[in-house]
């Protein structure tokens, strides 16, 4: 079971890079899931067929499909529309577009995109799913949604269950017999899955895509940096459209080589017509993975560890590569230590030896942002 996440800024070749992969991984027998779950969907384009919601088969061994929030809660959440179409209509708006808007609420398409992508492996029977991403904000609210949603679950079953016991005649009115917080508990366990496997590279490779251009490296790996905060180490690179190798390219590239640190770095060559259509992808597959493996992985280092140090001090080691300080805001409360990077909030349990005591230094070397607890 493997999930290949291609991700990076808009207009870089991600949707390209993602199908010529998904092309590959088939011809090799694997059967193939091409997923889009990005809001400006363009696969068909790419594939040059017609792609939907539902999965279609556009090649041996490969099925693609473009994830539709709307069209997914249509199928999947009947009981929360109907549900909620009750309570506007006991309040006087019934509008069936409305019950759309109030379910159609802000992360629904990334909670859709995550629920799906397990669905797929889980249940689809594919042996590999890969998913072309949303550009960066997009991107980290696919990665940042598994324990955001977790607390809104939470919060919602709470109101919920007091709203219950103030219930009057008019809540009585109100609110339909069926309950469809009953679905709260396996919404919340497939995130928990999905959680599960976006953090392990065993199961999924998350693969930086970018151009040979200074402000395209520049942000793809600021963007490889908000992974590692959400402990999904990056696994490659793939540099799209690469020329003949004029100065500026040269320059960039070895940026570039610095800033990967030693992750493998793929080049997809650019091409003289746009590569569009099962033919054409083929190929570019061919010129970036040649004789190789397209779901070759190697191992990332742990993301987080705690040593024991002199006098009963720990050092909590977390691995941010280019991580930039004056983005950095951190502080620790009730057991937890708040991380802060640009606009990108994670707050991460501490280990239970760290929980007691007060963090007395902060130090950041190489690609590790060491934090002193005593």
């Amino acid at each position: 079971m493997r999930i290949v996440m291609y991700f990076g800024k808009g207009g870089v070749g991600k949707t390209t890079l993602a199908a010529a992969t998904a092309l590959a991984c088939a011809a090799r027998g694997h059967k193939t899931l091409l997923m889009s779950v990005s809001a400006g969907h363009n696969l068909g384009d790419v594939l040059g067929t017609a792609v939907g919601h539902a999965p279609a088969s556009v090649a041996p061994n490969l099925d693609a499909r473009e994830v539709s929030a709307l069209a997914e809660m249509r199928v999947q959440w009947p009981q929360v529309q109907d549900y909620i179409a009750t309570i506007l209509r006991g309040i006087g708006t019934g509008k069936s577009a409305y019950v759309q808007e109030v379910l159609l609420f802000p992360a629904l398409e990334e909670l859709t995109a995550m629920t799906e992508i397990w669905r797929a492996i889980s249940e689809g029977g594919y042996d590999v799913v890969v998913v072309d991403t949303p550009p960066t904000a997009g991107m980290m609210t696919l990665l940042a949604g598994p324990e955001g949603l977790k607390w809104i679950l939470s919060s919602i079953e709470t109101w919920y269950r007091r709203l219950a016991l103030l219930a009057t005649p008019v809540m009585q009115a109100l609110f339909p017999s069926r309950n469809p917080m009953d679905i709260l508990p396996e919404v919340g366990k497939r995130v928990n899955e999905m959680r599960a496997a976006l953090t392990n590279p065993e199961v999924t490779s998350h693969r930086l895509v970018t151009r040979p251009e200074r402000l395209a490296i520049l942000d793809g790996f600021r963007l490889a940096t908000y992974h590692h905060l959400y402990e999904c180490p990056v696994e490659s690179v793939v540099v799209n459209q690469v020329r003949t190798g004029a100065p500026a390219e040269k320059a960039a590239l070895e940026l570039l080589r610095q800033k990967a640190g030693g992750l493998p770095i793929l080049e997809a060559p650019s091409q003289v017509e746009e590569p569009i259509g099962v033919p054409a992808l083929m190929a570019l597959a061919e010129q970036i993975f040649k004789a190789g493996d397209p779901l070759a992985q190697t191992r990332p280092a742990p993301l987080m560890t705690l040593e024991a140090i002199a006098d009963g001090q720990y050092a909590l080691k977390l691995r941010l590569p280019n991580l930039e300080l004056e983005r950095l805001d951190l502080v620790t409360r009730a057991g937890e230590l708040v991380l802060e990077i640009g606009h990108f909030k994670r707050n991460i349990v501490l280990p239970p030896e760290a929980r007691s005591k007060e963090a007395v230094g902060a130090d950041y070397s190489g690609d590790t942002l060491t934090i002193t607890f005593a």
